[in-house]
């Protein structure tokens, strides 16, 4: 990593821990069959974390943003894994499903995670 993404992914992370709301990030691992009972059985791994909330405009001109989306920006420097779409995060206590992530680099690595949330 370069010294200005090294300056700049704890900059970002600590202005979102001081200014973000906290949610977590839900992922569903993949189920498993226990042939000996017959179970399947599903985990899921919850991280607690802070992001910015952004309302979306609905008028989007290729259509992909509906009614209720938001964006949540969040610091990609303290995240044991990477969202991805299909991920849950759930925020105030509703349950929303990652649409889409893009990151924002800082040097070779992702500074913050932009994920397109929808209920």
């Amino acid at each position: 990593m370069n010294r200005l993404g090294e300056t700049i992914r704890p900059v970002v992370a600590d202005l979102i821990a001081r200014a973000g709301a906290t949610m977590i990030l839900r992922r569903v691992e993949v189920p498993s069959y226990d042939p000996a009972t017959g179970d399947v059985a599903e985990t899921t791994v919850d991280i607690a974390l802070k992001g910015v909330i952004e309302e979306v405009e609905t008028g989007h001109p290729d259509g992909v943003v509906r009614r209720g989306d938001r964006v949540i920006t969040v610091a990609a420097q303290d995240l044991q894994i990477d969202p991805s779409p299909g991920d849950d995060l759930i925020v105030a206590g509703a349950v929303h499903r990652i649409v889409s992530v893009t990151a924002t680099y800082a040097g070779d690595r992702p500074a913050v995670f932009r994920l397109h949330i929808r209920r």
